[in-house]
């Protein structure tokens, strides 16, 4: 048994390796999920101070399930039916994913299972249960290679989807596998198909229920005392795991994802500080559980299965995943690209994971041959579809045209005219251009343009923000209200970061919201204010684009630079240009009258 000392150094140990990683991905521009797996078995087998087994002992699998159903309920609170294109369209997003979940699982299941028998020579009971448990992707792995990839909204709807929806199907699926095999080895009582039926009916059931009384509470708690609001949230979500998985086995994942895709799509509770904060906790969870389950696989228990689980990882990447979404999308609206795409990405995840260190001691234990296998292939498949997909994704996302291109993608808040032109120009010199605006009128003014729209609440809405800020470099903040463009560029500097977010000068030195004065550098120079932009304009000043082996005219103020690089440098203070014979510069040029 460890000492409080070594059990303070394990954790310890554990949490800073979990973050380390996310930080160093983050500075590497790659994808967290595949640092945390070596890495957390590089500390396995150099230190036992992160096996999870010597520091959580027998708690570890109950601690693990909680973490699973916190994840899956953040997943579930960003599943909005709005976000995808099904009501009367037929092929549309939503079919893809129920053929994703239902023949998808069952071809996956049914191949995975005859393959590992094919290449590991396994007993059969072992071959089903790792049947079932690899057909789970989940949100642990897909959501970190969204983010990354940033693909096209239809894409990352139906893998959002069907990431969310197919970790508790599956759990549930290798719950039956597991017990099938289980009961068959000890003589119990053999699984019933109906078994399954009603564990759903469960979890769905204590799902809604536990969503009922989280939506009362919540009521009360927004109206008096909304920062009590999250732990509220996490007690219910709690409750229903531990409820739906007393009454059956294994169904409290699925109660857990009821209750955020339900709670997504009600619109009587803002859910956005909820939403804020589950992710923060996910972030870490994610960290944490794959650090410690794969610091639980030792080095000799996957040195003779190595080559053997690559040529299962074939089989599955090369044939089963193309095939079930070529199932899938059959007459569908999805464009080639994005089917191609879609049956690139089905990474395996924590469930896997977790339902595979769990059934593969219990069924050692039992006496079933070849259970001690389970676990270390399982490890295997989730490290190499994580490494593959992870390393892949993005570079295959822009080959097939679906993910985000990297370049200078540019965020204008404010649809009036001058900021429709300078939103064309940035985008004439090559930036990714969206234009965000509350007022139809402007949005409708903005397409017309040939510009991309946004409608995104900044300030309550926090997956429609995500998705609005996905690649963005720049913000620019030029709406009438300096008020507003302080408060915005407050809100957005939390995002992107304080050297990205520029708003307009206010029209005196001090505003409103004197905590937020500061917020955002200052676009241009301190005089081009909105109202002396706005004057210049209707005088006739125009924004125009000059070559930097021209210089500037008189007259000519800079806004912006775009280099041969495609690296778009904002203009702030006021001072002057320094232009690259190969600089384009944006300016706005003084009109005769002005």
């Amino acid at each position: 048994m460890l000492s409080t000392n070594e059990i303070l150094t394990g954790l310890g140990l554990v949490i800073v390796l979990a973050i380390g990683c996310q930080l160093l991905a983050s500075w590497l521009r790659i994808p967290a999920i595949v640092l945390l797996l070596p890495v957390g078995f590089a500390a396995g087998a150099i230190t036992s101070d992160v096996h999870p087994d010597e520091l959580f002992g027998t708690s570890f699998n109950p601690l693990v399930d909680v973490g699973v159903a916190l994840i899956l309920f953040e997943a579930g609170l960003r599943l909005s039916w709005e976000e995808v294109p099904w009501r009367g369209v037929k092929g549309a997003a939503h079919s893809v994913v129920v053929r994703l979940i239902s023949i998808g699982v069952a071809l996956t299941f049914a191949g995975t299972m005859v393959a590992t028998k094919l290449i590991f020579d396994l007993d059969w009971g072992v071959c089903l249960v790792l049947g079932a448990i690899l057909v789970v992707s989940g949100p642990t792995v897909v959501m970190p290679l969204l983010a990354f990839v940033r693909p096209t909204q239809t894409v990352r709807s139906t893998l959002k989807w069907e990431g969310t929806l197919i970790d508790p199907l599956g759990a549930l699926l290798g719950v039956a596998a597991f017990t099938a095999v289980q009961n068959g080895a000890t003589g119990g009582q053999p699984f019933h198909l109906g078994g399954l039926a009603l564990s759903l009916v469960v979890a769905v059931g204590v799902g809604l229920v536990a969503t009922f009384v989280l939506w009362l509470i919540l009521r009360r708690l927004q109206a008096n005392a909304p920062g009590l609001s999250i732990m509220a949230t996490l007690m219910c979500v709690t409750a229903a795991l531990v409820g739906a998985d007393l009454l059956r086995e294994d169904s409290g994942f699925l109660a857990a994802a009821t209750m955020g895709i339900a709670l997504a799509n009600q619109r009587a509770i803002n859910m956005t500080q909820i939403l804020g904060f589950a992710s923060t906790i996910v972030e870490l969870l994610i960290g944490l559980l794959f650090i410690l389950i794969s610091a639980s696989v030792t080095p000799s228990s996957i040195s003779g299965l190595l080559l053997d689980t690559l040529a299962l990882i074939a089989v599955m990447v090369i044939v089963l995943r193309p095939l079930n979404v070529l199932i899938a999308t059959w007459g569908s609206t999805l464009t080639m690209r994005e089917r191609a795409f879609v049956g690139w990405m089905d990474p395996r995840g924590i469930v896997a994971a977790a339902t595979g260190s769990a059934f593969g001691l219990e069924l050692t234990q039992a006496g079933v041959q070849d259970a001690d296998k389970i676990l270390p292939i399982a490890f295997l498949v989730i490290f190499g579809t994580v490494v593959l997909y992870g390393l892949t994704a993005l570079p295959v996302g822009r080959l097939l045209g679906v993910a985000g291109t990297g370049g200078a993608t540019v965020l204008v808040v404010g649809g009036h005219p001058w900021a429709r032109a300078i939103s064309q120009a940035l985008k004439q010199a090559g930036a990714t251009v969206r234009v965000l605006t509350g007022d139809p009128d402007q949005q409708e003014e903005v397409r017309k343009a040939g510009l991309d729209a946004v409608n995104a609440d900044l300030g309550t809405d926090l997956d429609a923000r995500e998705t609005a800020l996905a690649e963005v470099s720049q913000a620019l903040i030029i709406t009438e209200s300096d008020d507003f463009n302080a408060l915005a560029a407050y809100e957005l500097r939390q995002e992107l970061g304080t050297a990205t977010v520029f708003r307009l000068a206010p029209d005196s030195g001090l505003i409103d919201l004197v905590g937020t004065r500061e917020e955002g550098g200052i676009l241009f120079d301190k005089d081009l204010t909105y109202e002396e932009f706005t004057r210049r304009f209707e005088a006739g000043a125009r924004i125009e684009e000059h070559s930097g082996k021209a210089g500037l005219a008189n007259g000519e103020t800079p806004l912006f630079v775009m280099t041969e690089e495609g690296t778009l440098r904002v203009m702030t203070g006021g001072g002057p240009a320094e232009l690259e014979p190969t600089d384009r510069a944006i300016c706005l040029t003084t009109g005769s009258s002005a």
